[in-house]
């Protein structure tokens, strides 16, 4: 369920990030063979989400992001900062399956570090 828009923005800076939201989704759509254009506008909507107030919705963008190419980076270092921001919510809400799952998914992402690190990649 999506967060009401980011009450810091104005409405022309929502309804422009909105329109940017919906370029970047027909941008991704029509690109099947090129993970790595792919990735950047993965990242460009993640980082578009999260200034809407759309947490969830980034999530999904740099978890495909990550899916795509593993490095560290931008989608790495905003999924650590999301996964955590839920973890807290869930916990300030006493939902325990919440919890684990926002944990689950920050073992999932430091497990991908590791790989990362011993492929000798991502830096």
């Amino acid at each position: 369920m999506p967060k009401e828009v980011n009450q810091s923005l104005s409405t022309t800076e929502a309804a422009a990030l909105t329109k940017k939201v919906a370029a970047l989704t027909t941008q991704i759509e029509q690109i099947t063979d090129d993970k790595d254009k792919r990735h950047l506008l993965y990242n460009q909507l993640g980082a578009t989400q999260v200034k809407l107030g759309n947490d969830l919705e980034a999530i999904a963008a740099y978890e495909a992001s990550v899916k795509d190419k593993e490095e560290f980076g931008d989608a790495y270092n905003a999924l650590l900062n999301l996964y955590e921001t839920q973890r807290k919510q869930a916990a300030k809400a006493k939902n325990d399956d919440d919890i684990q799952k926002w944990v689950t998914k920050t073992d999932a992402l430091l497990d991908m570090s590791k790989r990362v690190m011993r492929s000798g990649f991502g830096y």
